[in-house]
């Protein structure tokens, strides 16, 4: 029998070992393939929402933003900083921890001076 409890926990009614502080639970999250998982007890699950909540983490936007105001840094392409780094809010003075996420990508062609005499298209 399973029960479904928050955040795709599911209480399987086996004993596991908490993952984070040891103790016994039912508690089982399943990766994303569906095999195997971990087991957090139901003071660790309530704990890291808690956290996590705290945390206020402003995903993938596009400028800065702070977690304390939500002032949103309009110069953000300036930041020279280091993954992790520490950052002072320019509007309200507080600190929080920042996360640079960089995506590169790649275009290549076949230059056209490499093209035969009477190519039509087919390769």
């Amino acid at each position: 029998m399973t029960t479904d409890v928050p955040y795709g926990w599911q209480k399987t009614g086996e004993t596991y070992t908490c993952e984070r502080c040891g103790k016994p639970t039912s508690n089982r999250k399943l990766f994303l393939s569906g095999k195997d998982g971990y087991s957090w007890c139901d003071e660790c699950i309530a704990e890291s929402n808690r956290e996590r909540k705290w945390e206020n983490e402003q995903l993938y936007k596009e400028e800065i933003t702070c977690p304390w105001c939500g002032y949103e840094d309009s110069d953000s392409w300036e930041f020279e900083g280091e993954y992790d780094d520490e950052y002072e809010c320019p509007e309200c003075g507080k600190i929080f921890v920042l996360e640079v996420h960089t995506e590169v990508t790649y275009t290549s062609k076949r230059r056209i001076d490499d093209m035969p005499e009477g190519w039509c298209g087919d390769d």
